[in-house]
């Protein structure tokens, strides 16, 4: 019996992420060369992977103040 495989957008993500195997990625690859909707979803996706990456968050202020508020006025029951 022959094995087919046929990479999906899941796929596509798992590669993008490191998440397959070496078969895997040769079918993968395969994939992106001859279909040309699956590369652009990849290369969307790897688009957004690196802006997110990016991204650097910070707690406002307001909820630093918070949480320093309530350590120095935490008093633990004994």
């Amino acid at each position: 019996m022959t094995q087919t495989f046929t990479s999906t957008q899941n796929d596509v993500v798992r590669y993008l992420y490191n998440e397959t195997s070496n078969q895997e990625n040769i079918y993968v690859e395969a994939a992106l060369l001859y279909d040309e909707e699956l590369l652009n979803f990849y290369l969307d996706c790897a688009d957004l992977k690196s802006g997110m990456d990016k991204i650097q968050l910070s707690p406002s202020k307001l909820a630093v103040d918070r949480i320093l508020s309530f350590s120095r006025n935490y008093k633990p029951k004994i």
